[in-house]
C-alpha cells in the first residue's frame, strides 16, 4: 500500500545494480543477489493469476531491474494479465525506459534522484559518463509523458549539504518535476558502514528544510510521510 502511491500493489525485486550508495539498505542485492530466495517468472506470473481483481499492479524494484535483459518480455506478460506497472529505476539506462513505455506502457515511475549534477558520480560510486543528464532524462520524459512519478532522494547529512538539496530542488524545477520527497536515511544494513559514524538530519530538520523548499516532503524510516 505503500511503494505503488494510490494503488494495491505487490512488489518484485530484481537483483544487480550499477551504483554503490553508500548508504544502501540492499547489499546483498547489489553485491550477491545470489544469495536471495529466488522465483522463476513462471511462478511469479502463477501468483498474478490468483490475485486477478485483488491487486491493482505490481512494482518492479531492485537493485536496479532495467539492467535485466529480459524486462521487457516481463512487463508484457504482467501487462497482458491486466496489471500496471510502476518501475523503479535509478536513471541510468534512459533508452530502456523509454523503450518499455513505448511497447508496453509504463504506469508509474520510482526515481532514485541521487545527488546535484556536479556530485552524481561521487555518491553513486559510479563512472558512467553523463550519469546526471541519463537520470534528468528520464525525469523530463515522464513529464512531458504525463507518466506519474516518484522522485525520491535519500538523505545523509555526510553525503548531502543543504546547499546540495537547494541545487537538486532548483534542477527538479528546470525539468518541470514539482513533486519531490526527501527519504530518511535507514541505519540497517547498509554498503558503508562508516556512515553510522556520523549524524545525519533529524526529522524536524528534514521537514524544515522540505518546508523551505516547498513542494517537497520527507518520508520517514516506515515509508510513511511524516508531517511537522
Amino acid at each position: 500500500m505503500i511503494d505503488f502511491p494510490g494503488k494495491l500493489a505487490c512488489v518484485v525485486f530484481a537483483g544487480n545494480c550499477n551504483f554503490k550508495c553508500a548508504y544502501c539498505h540492499n547489499p546483498s542485492l547489489v553485491f550477491d543477489p545470489e544469495s536471495q530466495p529466488e522465483i522463476t517468472e513462471k511462478q511469479f506470473l502463477s501468483f498474478l493469476d490468483k490475485r486477478v481483481g485483488r491487486l491493482d499492479g505490481v512494482v518492479i524494484s531492485g537493485g536496479e531491474p532495467s539492467l535485466r535483459r529480459g524486462l521487457l518480455s516481463f512487463v508484457k506478460k504482467i501487462k497482458a494479465k491486466g496489471f500496471m506497472i510502476k518501475l523503479d529505476t535509478n536513471g541510468s539506462t534512459p533508452e530502456k525506459v523509454f523503450e518499455i513505455h513505448r511497447e508496453a506502457g509504463i504506469d508509474a515511475l520510482g526515481v532514485d534522484y541521487k545527488a546535484p549534477s556536479e556530485k552524481y558520480h561521487e555518491i553513486t560510486n559510479c563512472s558512467i559518463p553523463e550519469l546526471a543528464e541519463k537520470v534528468h532524462s528520464v525525469i523530463r520524459f515522464a513529464v512531458e509523458n504525463n507518466i506519474s512519478i516518484d522522485v525520491r532522494t535519500t538523505v545523509h547529512k555526510h553525503l548531502l549539504s543543504v546547499d546540495d538539496l537547494q541545487t537538486m530542488r532548483h534542477e527538479l524545477h528546470s525539468l518541470g518535476q514539482r513533486a519531490w520527497t526527501l527519504q530518511q536515511f535507514n541505519p540497517a544494513e547498509i554498503i558503508d558502514d562508516s556512515l553510522l559514524l556520523h549524524k545525519t538530519y533529524t526529522d524536524t530538520e528534514l521537514l524544515a528544510i522540505a518546508g523551505s523548499f516547498g513542494d517537497t516532503k520527507v518520508r520517514g524510516l516506515k515509508g510513511i510521510i511524516i508531517h511537522r
